[in-house]
């Protein structure tokens, strides 16, 4: 599996189109075949940072998650304040999930 976060700084004036366009796009992501999580989360002192908790099942998804931005019209370039912060994690532990749906499922 391939876990990371990645960190986004929106551009001034632009948060409220990227978050109406990323909500829409999150369950459209969910939907690709290799992705096993992907949960959009906002700063809470600094409404111009948004955080993606993302799961993939290899290279290749995540690869092909990128091709589906594109496909979906998300041109992050546009909106971002410089490049988005990717930070990549190896899985240790599990332990049970207490929302209604497990993170990695549909």
């Amino acid at each position: 599996m391939l876990t990371f976060t990645a960190k986004l700084t929106v551009q001034a004036g632009k948060e409220q189109e990227f978050e109406a366009t990323m909500r829409s796009v999150v369950p459209r992501v969910r939907e690709e075949s290799g992705n096993h999580a992907y949960i959009m989360h906002r700063a809470v002192d600094h409404p111009r940072v948004f955080m993606f908790y993302e799961v993939y099942t290899d290279q290749a998804a995540l690869e092909a998650h990128r091709r589906h931005l594109r496909e979906l019209g998300v041109d992050l370039r546009a909106v971002l304040e410089g490049p988005p912060v990717l930070e990549f994690y190896e899985k240790l532990a599990e332990g049970g999930w207490h929302g209604t749906e497990t993170p990695g499922t549909h």
